[in-house]
């Protein structure tokens, strides 16, 4: 067993090929090796903007011999009714090199056959390296490959060398054109010159020694974070940015952090502009005190150990001066016109082509959000202004500029115009959730418009034939739709989803050309739900139990489905499900549909008359406990009805030859469906 180690180093590599190529190549890597009959133990990564290196540990150093069958004739054939091998036998034996006796007899699926095994001696794995290698590289999954030089093979951007050593020894082939050599590079500017790698298992010490390059990602990311917390005191704290974290990984080979600070004046401006301004614009991290207001200074990852550390944190002072000044500007200029001003120029905005402007939407959104208010009882003035404004901050420099801060800075804009306090967050709010996780509107405006919103986009798109297929959903329709449920349900928002669905439409007026739009928003947004419960490990089989009820009130669904996760805790609950799928069953096969009037004196059975009895007794119970919603308690007082259930089935003969009695009990029978069907069906639980 042997380590290998294979780098390629190019040219500063895109930070989104960092995060998928190394993973990519491993993968890769591991199934073309097993194709290759190749053992080994793991395979680790290491990524920088200058190199992917992989280091496969305890590779096997020669293929296992491989087992080769070679099938010939069918017996019948291979021999006569005397047992003499035939012309096609002897022929056979001849094309293998071998004589008869060295053939076997194989049953297969076509029959006995003649067969000749032989082993192949496995080939060193040096040997065969290059042509695994140059395997994995041709399916590398390359968004923008590039080409350069003589050669074909594309890849992200151009390579500079190539090592592959197996143990110590260098593996001599060409790759990208180049020769493999066991020189590698450091840092561009710490180590520039060739450093010579004794042995594959030395790859990372050497570099991170000689060649001032910190080669492992996540020992690289650590090691700026811990750098980065060291800026600070026990008052400030860096505000921590996971995706930006991640960002400057793939920046740096030799992180450094530094600490600089900007002009206090540029505090007056809104600290999300100001935090925005230094990750998009500088990649810097932000400050905040306990009370986690922005301070004036941030902390910056330099890809080198300076001399003169100071000289870099002026220049790059300088540099977040005229960042800072430009959004300064702009919030300054946007304060000259109000929020309300800017609202007819939303026509200059195309929504989608076929769904008209941004101010054809807006008129939508006040239309449909006092639609959703007034089936909530929320105020119609308040959650009408809130519409009107907003889409208006998307005509604003600053969002123009960051178009990530949409919304917020249509709460700050508001809070300058004059607008209510509950206005500006409705404003601000209604983009909430916008990921997976987020957080919902703090208000129940928000939560309207943000409904509103959502709905009305689903409705637009879904009207006009584009559904989301794949993993293509340029409109966001899946996001939207999980908004919709998270609010609906984690808000007890109690709306009938369908009526708001036809309102959206009506909305649209002549746009819309999908006739079954209704149904598909509705399905769509449905099977959302369902995957909100599957994250939260709900069993599907607990879900389906409501959704054939036809449930379209997101909170009630809600609040079924967990009476039914409740129910399922009962003991009674197992054995109630299966006499419901029985009962199912059966009548599913009836012709007749129609319940008639049980006859109490067709029964014969005295578990005939104790389950009519029971069933009518809790009947009552039931609707009551339906009518306030009390799920709960309505599927536990069912679990009383087990053991009539039980004794039925067992004592009473249902499909008797006596029509009349037969029919008497396939209405009783039916009672026991409605009844338990009513909150969720049972007969779906497992």
């Amino acid at each position: 067993m042997v380590d290998f180690l294979f780098e390629m180093g190019c040219e500063e590599l895109p930070h989104s090929a960092q995060e998928t190529l190394p993973d990519a190549f491993s993968s890769q890597l591991k199934t073309t090796l097993t194709e290759y009959k190749l053992r080994f133990q793991d395979i680790q990564l290491f990524s920088t903007p200058r190199r992917i290196g992989i280091i496969v540990t305890e590779l096997q150093e020669t293929q296992a011999p491989q087992k080769i069958e070679r099938f010939g004739p069918s017996m019948q054939e291979a021999y006569d009714k005397n047992g003499t091998p035939t012309l096609t036998c002897l022929g056979f034996a001849k094309s293998c090199g071998v004589s008869i006796d060295a053939l076997s007899e194989k049953e297969t699926p076509k029959g006995k056959r003649l067969v000749y095994v032989t082993e192949k001696p496995g080939n060193a794995t040096k040997e065969i390296l290059p042509e695994i290698i140059n395997k994995v590289i041709q399916k590398l999954p390359l968004v923008k490959p590039m080409r350069w030089g003589s050669h074909k093979i594309l890849f992200s951007r151009p390579v500079r060398w190539v090592v592959m050593l197996l143990g110590s020894e260098c593996i001599h082939t060409e790759i990208f054109g180049l020769k493999t050599q066991r020189e590698t590079f450091g840092h561009r500017f710490h180590h520039p010159n060739p450093i010579i790698i004794p042995y594959a298992k030395a790859y990372e010490a050497t570099l991170f020694e000689k060649g001032c390059v910190i080669a492992d990602r996540n020992k690289r990311k650590n090691s700026i974070w811990k750098q980065v917390l060291a800026t600070q005191n026990t008052s400030h704290h860096v505000v921590q940015d996971e995706a930006l974290l991640v960002e400057i990984t793939s920046l740096v080979e030799w992180p450094v952090a530094l600490q600089g600070n900007f002009d206090r004046s540029f505090l007056s401006v809104p600290k999300e502009c100001l935090i925005t301004a230094m990750r998009l614009h500088q990649k810097y991290f932000s400050v905040v005190d306990a009370h986690h207001q922005l301070q004036n200074s941030f902390v910056m990852v330099a890809n080198i150990t300076s001399k003169n550390s100071a000289m870099v944190i002026r220049g790059n002072e300088r540099v977040i001066r005229a960042r800072l000044s430009d959004a300064e500007f702009f919030y300054q200029q946007d304060k000259k016109i109000k929020l309300s001003d800017r609202y007819k120029k939303l026509d200059q905005i195309i929504f989608q082509d076929k769904l008209g402007s941004l101010l054809d939407k807006t008129t939508r959104l006040m239309s449909l959000s006092q639609f959703i208010a007034k089936t909530a009882g929320i105020s119609i003035a308040e959650i009408k202004r809130a519409a009107q404004l907003c889409k208006c901050d998307l005509m604003t420099d600053m969002v123009s500029e960051f178009p990530n801060l949409q919304g917020i800075m249509g709460y700050y804009y508001a809070l300058n115009d004059g607008e209510k306090e509950s206005c500006a967050v409705a404003i601000r709010d209604h983009y909430y959730p916008r990921f997976s996780g987020d957080e919902l509107p703090k208000t129940t405006t928000g939560d309207c418009l943000s409904l509103a919103d959502r709905i009305d986009t689903l409705v637009g798109v879904i009207g006009i034939g584009r559904l989301p297929s794949g993993d293509k959903d340029p409109f966001a329709l899946r996001r939207a739709a999980a908004g919709v449920c998270r609010i609906l349900v984690e808000k007890n928002f109690s709306i009938d989803l369908i009526e708001v669905i036809k309102k959206s439409k009506l909305l649209y007026q002549k746009m819309l050309t999908n006739k079954d739009v209704i149904s598909e928003t509705s399905d769509f947004i449905m099977g959302r739900l369902k995957s909100h419960y599957l994250d939260q490990k709900v069993p599907t089989e607990i879900f389906e139990s409501v959704a054939v009820c036809g449930v379209t009130n997101l909170c009630d669904f809600d609040a079924r489905l967990k009476a039914v996760m409740q129910f399922q805790r009962l003991p009674e609950s197992s054995s109630l499900s299966a006499a419901n799928k029985r009962v199912s069953n059966i009548l599913k096969k009836q012709k007749q549909k129609d319940t008639k009037k049980i006859q109490v004196n067709l029964f014969d059975h005295e578990a005939e008359k104790k389950l009519f009895s029971s069933l009518t007794a809790q009947a009552k119970i039931v609707d009551s406990m339906y009518k306030e919603a009390q799920y709960e308690k309505a599927l536990f007082a069912l679990s009383t009805l087990k053991e009539p259930i039980d004794c039925f089935f067992d004592q009473v003969m249902i499909m008797t030859d006596d029509k009349k009695k037969r029919e008497n009990r396939l209405s009783l029978l039916t009672k026991i469906h409605q009844l338990f069907t009513k909150v969720a069906d049972i007969s779906l639980l497992p």
